[in-house]
């Protein structure tokens, strides 16, 4: 198996169960969540094999890097465009957290002060070799992951969830899927396309087995994403939350631990987690912003550039309250979906053309 494929992908997965997968599910539970999250597995999977066998053909090469022989104005207004929907991903991610850590750590902290502490982080991350940011988020998930699949192991087997509310939404399950659940549900998987710079870091072809571990990573996240908060809450008090799996966190208890509130652990976990889902987002749209010029950007260029994106992040700070948000990620997710089918089908077409 290939390790960095699998942490792209699995880093997506996680960052999933915190900020509005869970939140757009359970909107539309009694209205095609459930289907929508079992098409989701198989449409998910299949994306990421087109895709990833496409992609890892060119060995140790991403877009920019295929494509640095042609200078035309399409080639910058293609990888232009798709940096957009990479750097929107990472201002959703980053404005969602920091609304997460004013809300239930520390609301008399200024939110602005917030975001320079994550940015400061991020455009240091950001600018190094695609190489070291992946050893970086090796080292990330290797800290991180196994405690929060043991809060997720405790979530499991505590004695409060109400697994007749879980049952009860399950009975849904043939409702027609709704379209928005459904995008929402599909973006568990969608981690392998930042291949699309990161195809740098993986060598040689990929076997059959890092699709079957994906299959049933996916499906256990995003069961668990959606059908614990409604096992905690009810399948219509999980409804009341803006951020369910904070509150199921909340509701955890490590009787012997130092720290007795799980939702202090959670937090401080998805801290980093959280950090480098908007560097490694970050990090792809910068190097096709990169990719898409003839010479190699001044260092001046590119801090003009992370000022652009540090501006944009202000004004998403000051703009957007939760509930608004929350829509915008909405229509967001449905906008991503469509654009990452037409990335997988014009790639596949393009390098099926190349190759022959």
């Amino acid at each position: 198996m290939n390790r960095y494929y699998l942490y792209l992908v699995f880093l997506n997965m996680i960052i999933n169960v915190i900020i509005f997968v869970p939140k757009v599910l359970i909107q539309y539970r009694y209205e095609g969540s459930v289907m929508g999250v079992i098409l989701a597995i198989p449409v998910g999977i299949a994306l990421n094999y087109f895709y990833s066998t496409t992609i890892t053909k060119f060995p140790q090469q991403g877009i920019p890097d295929l494509q640095k022989n042609k200078h035309s104005g399409l080639k910058r207004l293609y990888l232009l465009s798709i940096q957009l929907v990479w750097f929107s991903a990472g201002l959703l991610t980053l404005v969602g957290f920091i609304d997460i850590l004013a809300r239930f750590v520390n609301p008399e902290m200024p939110k602005l002060l917030l975001l320079a502490i994550y940015l400061s982080a991020i455009f240091l991350i950001i600018q190094m070799p695609t190489e070291r940011v992946m050893y970086l988020l090796e080292i990330v998930l290797f800290c991180n992951t196994p405690l929060i699949l043991f809060i997720i192991f405790k979530a499991y087997s505590n004695d409060l969830i109400n697994w007749d509310s879980i049952l009860e939404v399950g009975t849904h399950i043939f409702k027609w899927p709704n379209l928005k659940a459904f995008a929402a549900a599909t973006y568990c998987f969608s981690g392998y396309a930042n291949l699309i710079v990161f195809n740098r870091v993986i060598k040689g072809k990929l076997k059959a087995w890092n699709f079957i571990v994906i299959a049933f990573l996916g499906m256990g996240n995003a069961f668990t994403t959606f059908f614990i908060p409604i096992g905690f809450h009810g399948s219509d008090g999980a409804q009341e939350y803006l951020y369910p799996w904070v509150t199921t966190a909340d509701s955890l208890r490590l009787v012997y631990s130092p720290i007795e509130r799980v939702i202090f652990l959670f937090i401080m976990f998805f801290m980093s987690i959280s950090l480098m889902s908007v560097a490694i987002h970050w990090h792809v749209a910068l190097e096709l912003i990169k990719g898409s010029f003839k010479k190699e950007l001044t260092k001046r260029k590119i801090w003009l550039i992370l000022g652009v994106f540090a501006g944009i992040s202000i004004a998403g700070i000051l703009y957007f309250n939760t509930i608004l948000l929350l829509k915008f990620a909405t229509f967001w997710l449905i906008i991503r979906l469509g654009s990452e089918v037409m990335l997988v089908i014009v790639f596949c077409f393009w390098a099926r053309r190349r190759t022959v």
